[in-house]
């Protein structure tokens, strides 16, 4: 692809782990009730304003064109999805405890969040807007990986080489306690990553 007539694009997609096991193993009504109120409360914790392409099931496909938003923003909006799921989640234990047990005190369901930097093409189909690209695809493989935490963000080398200053990372992400990862890809070879498993992430609520 000719990066000169793409746009530059940052990836934010938020990911319901274990959802295909939840969606097969649950009441059918209370399984709809959790993932329809999940997927709106994610979406509306859309601080950095970003666009929602699509919504796949379990995963929400935000992303935004142009200048890179600051690493103390994403990690914010990072920090903001994941308590969103765990206030979701809560509500469930608060009015309807019986389903709950059942369903969702084991942590039958987690989130991932998955960030990338790369570049891709808009176009309309049949009025709707289309992303098309190398990453569209790369970040969609992205959500199928070897991580065996329930709850994580995963921070593509693409994104991480866009940032300069190391330490802000680090001040951010608790990068000391980053974990590094790789999972290959057809068409794509190697992939390479940074992972952080979210609990390991509430000293950065400090940075707010």
């Amino acid at each position: 692809m000719n990066k000169k007539s793409t746009l530059p694009v940052f990836f934010c997609i938020p990911d319901l782990t274990g959802f295909t096991r939840f969606m097969t193993s649950t009441d059918p009504e209370f399984a709809n009730k959790v993932i329809t109120a999940l997927l709106n409360k994610v979406i509306a914790a859309n601080i950095l304003e970003m666009n929602v392409a699509e919504i796949e099931g379990d995963a929400i496909f935000f992303y935004r064109t142009g200048r890179l938003p600051a690493v103390g923003k994403i990690a914010k909006q990072c920090t903001v999805i994941f308590e969103t799921f765990n206030d979701v989640i809560a509500s469930f234990e608060k009015n309807d405890n019986k389903n709950y047990e059942k369903y969702l005190a084991k942590n039958q369901l987690g989130i991932k969040i998955i960030i990338h930097y790369g570049h891709i093409n808009i176009t309309k189909i049949q009025g709707r807007v289309k992303l098309l690209g190398e990453d569209v695809i790369l970040v969609h493989k992205l959500l199928k990986n070897s991580i065996a935490v329930p709850c994580y963000i995963l921070l593509t080398d693409n994104y991480l080489e866009k940032i300069r200053d190391k330490k802000v990372v680090k001040n951010w992400f608790n990068w000391e306690k980053l974990k590094r990862g790789k999972d290959k890809y057809d068409h794509f070879g190697v992939t390479y990553y940074s992972y952080i498993a979210l609990p390991e992430c509430k000293d950065f609520n400090k940075n707010k």
